[in-house]
């Protein structure tokens, strides 16, 4: 066997499979993943194992680890398979002026309201391109571009990841959800430039308040907010979706803290009051982007699409442009 291991061809298909395995933790996941069988899959990896003349693997039992060897593999072939991404998108462009396919993700809050009007709008202008999406949390959302199983992704930008490029599509408004009645009892006043009655949120530190879970960007928020004001006010209820919480706020059972947006998400028939805080309008304003891989080639679709973001929703949640 040659030493050299370049002297063979390595194929798009070794690092997928490669890189599959890694992320799945094994052969039986990934042959799911990749649509085919566990034997065929674990005769591939054994295959492509003798023609490198490396051992991508080590197997303890049924289970199977990386080597530094197969890590190596995996991680830098990334890469390559983000340039080839890159390429057949640009490519397709070329031969597809108009028509072509754009795998679009969101994450869960803002793509209930944001999709549907969304989808609406492009496939009246662009009704020749195929729209995917996917509904994840950030993180994934992350790694679906990254893995180049997105051509753009839409959320709120809590960190910038340094391999993703961000274009601003709003800056949303934080605000004070809770029962008309509580908000009556509150003397909120209007103020320049906030898009609700103002209150000062010591006033509510002796209401409960219902919060979503540490990890929760929301919950990132109050925890910051009860710090700058110096207020510990007792919790209600810890309640994961922020759309129950809002409903859970106008029914009287605690003030929620969450963006202005997230009120469209609201089918039910009581309509929470809503009050706005804070030293500026914006204090604590989220704002939401549009994701696409740094360096990467951004088809004319997902141009098109986060225009049309920008055209819909881009104005900052206060009332203007």
């Amino acid at each position: 066997m040659s030493d050299d291991i370049w002297g063979m061809e390595l194929e798009f298909r070794d690092i997928e499979y490669v890189d599959t395995i890694i992320k799945c933790g094994g052969v039986s996941k990934a042959a799911e993943a990749l649509h085919i069988t566990q034997p065929a899959l674990s005769i591939y990896v054994k295959s492509l194992e003798q023609r490198l003349g490396l051992a991508l693997f080590s197997r303890v039992g049924r289970n199977m680890f990386p080597t530094y060897a197969g890590v190596c593999l995996a991680e830098q072939g990334r890469e390559l398979l983000l340039q080839r991404g890159s390429l057949q998108r640009r490519l397709n462009d070329i031969k597809n002026q108009r028509g072509g396919l754009l795998r679009v993700g969101f994450s869960s809050m803002r793509g209930v309201s944001f999709l549907p009007v969304m989808l609406q709008n492009f496939r009246q202008r662009y009704p020749e391109i195929e729209v995917r999406y996917q509904e994840q949390n950030i993180d994934k959302l992350e790694q679906m571009l990254l893995h180049n199983e997105l051509d753009v992704a839409f959320f709120d930008l809590v960190d910038r990841h340094e391999r993703l490029e961000y274009e601003h599509i709003f800056l949303d408004t934080v605000v004070l959800y809770m029962s008309k009645a509580t908000a009556a009892a509150c003397s909120a006043k209007r103020r320049a430039g906030y898009p609700h009655p103002w209150v000062d949120i010591r006033e509510l530190a002796g209401q409960p308040f219902i919060r979503n879970f540490p990890e929760q960007n929301t919950e990132r928020i109050v925890r910051q907010v009860f710090r700058d004001y110096g207020i510990a006010p007792e919790t209600a209820m810890r309640v994961r979706n922020q759309v129950t919480s809002i409903s859970l706020a106008a029914y009287g059972y605690g003030v929620y803290i969450a963006p202005q947006f997230f009120v469209n998400n609201l089918a039910q028939p009581l309509r929470p009051a809503l009050l706005s805080f804070g030293e500026t309008p914006t204090q604590y304003g989220i704002e939401f982007v549009a994701a696409t891989v740094r360096g990467g080639y951004v088809s004319r679709a997902a141009q098109s699409f986060i225009q049309l973001a920008k055209d819909v929703y881009g104005y900052d949640r206060r009332g203007g442009r």
